[in-house]
């Protein structure tokens, strides 16, 4: 099996540990956690040093089964949604990656395109997630139950 980097993100000053109890280090071969994080970009700041070229995110407030997701990867974005929000964001050209997302770090160079041309602007620190993967299309949706958590 290819080697994964887990990258999370949360405002709060510790991660939540009923996410950390559900990893295995066994499946992620790296666990990168950055709290106290203003901002959705810092998603992708920190998948950049990352070891590994295939990065797996979610956000701090949800659970999915990220194993069964990974058997959809592709190579492109591989994303765990609802199909009431892939309803809403397959129109606009973009998908959620806080269900939780495979993605391949080389992806991220998109963002060097859109700094270029808008600078690190408040829409790139509020929408980040939305940049990535309009710029990144196609993606891979699968439809994926999830947990709650707060």
């Amino acid at each position: 099996m290819e080697k994964v980097s887990c990258v999370l993100i949360t405002r709060k000053q510790e991660y939540p540990k009923i996410i950390l109890e559900r990893l295995t280090l066994g499946f992620f071969d790296e666990i990168l956690i950055k709290t106290e994080c203003p901002s959705i970009y810092d998603r992708y700041l920190l998948a950049d040093q990352a070891v590994n070229q295939t990065i797996f995110s979610m956000d701090d407030d949800v659970l999915i089964n990220y194993q069964v997701l990974f058997r959809s990867y592709n190579g492109r974005i591989t994303n765990a949604m609802t199909k009431e929000f892939q309803a809403k964001y397959e129109p606009l050209g973009c998908t959620l990656i806080g269900f939780g997302a495979y993605f391949p770090k080389s992806m991220l160079s998109v963002f060097d395109k859109y700094i270029a041309r808008f600078g690190r602007d408040e829409h790139l620190y509020r929408e980040a997630d939305r940049i990535f993967t309009f710029l990144n299309r196609p993606f891979n949706t699968i439809i994926q139950p999830h947990e709650d958590l707060f």
